[in-house]
């Protein structure tokens, strides 16, 4: 179970960083056929362009989903539903597994 559990994780720290290369690539070809002519911007090489993208990403709201739709939406909804349908004796229950 254990060998399946680091694979996957293995699989999502190469597709995640793929992703990441590939979108910082596209970024910075972008920029530098774009913004490098139209307004005579400098030439970004490949971790300039991560980094533009970081400080963006900070600047503009973080890293969530729950900025993109505007505050959180429905994201613990479920779980306010749950909460308020159960009886004393089940919320104490739940408390007790959530400490352990």
């Amino acid at each position: 179970m254990q060998y399946t559990k680091w694979k996957w994780v293995a699989k999502a720290i190469v597709f995640g960083a793929a992703f990441v290369g590939l979108g910082t690539f596209v970024t910075m070809l972008l920029w530098n056929n774009l913004a490098v002519g139209i307004f005579n911007l400098p030439v970004l090489g490949f971790f300039q362009t991560l980094g533009l993208m970081v400080l963006g990403r900070l600047l503009t709201g973080g890293w969530g989903w729950r900025n993109w739709r505007g505050g959180g939406g429905h994201r613990g909804h479920w779980m306010r539903k749950r909460w308020q349908s159960m009886s004393p004796e089940q919320r104490e229950q739940f408390m007790q597994r959530w400490k352990a």
